[in-house]
């Protein structure tokens, strides 16, 4: 009772202590391993990986080979750490963040967004496929995949905000 006196703490409150950091723990290895520890050398290493790339293709030749390889390795640091860091995460050690975010209101307008979309583009791709082979009209298949990327994103955005607007 006398320590409990001293350390300025209730026998009714328990000391809390959230686990949880800015930048998260790694999954495995019991979690003790700050994520950016590992994140940080192993994208540096992938970053240099990437520069070497451009020294083995020839992306560049003679005098300036390095000098690209060097800027390539610096320009993909960045993202590779973050790559990797995303990857090794446990989002359970992150502060601030959603325990279940797979149950939020805007992960339910996104799932119905992403249904009605299917639905769109399969229907207005079979409307096109249809009206091409009628008319006998050619068109390169690169066009005709972005086509259906862009209906797909647009129907899913169009849908996703009368969703959240509605609610």
């Amino acid at each position: 009772m006398s320590n409990l006196l001293h350390t300025g703490e209730s026998m009714t409150t328990k000391p809390t202590t959230d686990a949880r950091t800015r930048w998260g723990r790694i999954k495995f290895a019991g979690g003790r391993v700050p994520a950016m520890a590992i994140a940080i050398p192993a994208g540096l290493v992938l970053a240099v990986a990437a520069g070497a790339l451009t020294l083995l293709t020839q992306v560049s030749e003679g005098e300036h080979a390095l000098v690209v390889a060097g800027v390539t390795a610096l320009v993909m640091s960045w993202g590779l750490i973050g790559l990797t860091w995303a990857l090794v995460v446990d989002r359970a050690s992150l502060q601030g963040a959603i325990d279940n975010p797979e149950e939020s209101i805007e992960s339910k307008w996104l799932d119905t967004a992403m249904a009605g979309a299917l639905r769109d583009t399969i229907m207005l791709t079979g409307f096109a496929l249809a009206t091409l082979a009628i008319t006998g009209f050619d068109i390169d298949a690169l066009w005709a995949l972005v086509g259906v990327i862009l209906i797909a994103f647009s129907s899913t955005l169009v849908r996703y905000l009368m969703a959240k607007k509605r609610s």
